[in-house]
């Protein structure tokens, strides 16, 4: 992507009004049945996973990237409404015995390929 299409789109993305505009059109995409199998199914396209992978690692291969990536998820960790939000969606999941299950069964998976693997549990 250009520099100049990048400055472009952070332009966009900087008014808060073209951000609930795009917000709603894709909360209104994802809400379409037809829509969703749509995306969903160029989600699971192996050749679109491969390009979506490239993309990240490129990205978090560029040191200037990683570094400002690095930043933001650390000043929005940091904020107490965001872990407030985090600490609620976890409490509500453990309280969930459909969720919890899954969750146990999976760090049960999780400890069996750590045992296969010889590392030690963490």
């Amino acid at each position: 992507m250009s520099e100049k299409h990048s400055a472009a789109l952070r332009l966009r993305w900087s008014d808060p009004g073209e951000r609930e505009r795009q917000s709603s059109a894709t909360k209104a995409r994802w809400a379409d049945p037809v829509e969703r199998e749509k995306l969903k199914a160029a989600l699971a396209d192996p050749i679109s996973r491969a390009k979506i992978s490239a993309a990240a690692r490129s990205a978090w291969a560029d040191p200037e990237t990683r570094m400002a990536r690095t930043a933001s998820l650390k000043t929005a960790h940091g904020k107490p409404e965001f872990r407030e939000k985090i600490r609620a969606a976890t409490r509500a999941r453990w309280a969930d015995p459909a969720m919890r299950e899954k969750i146990i069964a999976g760090m049960e998976v999780a400890r069996k390929r750590r045992e296969n693997k010889n590392i030690a549990d963490c």
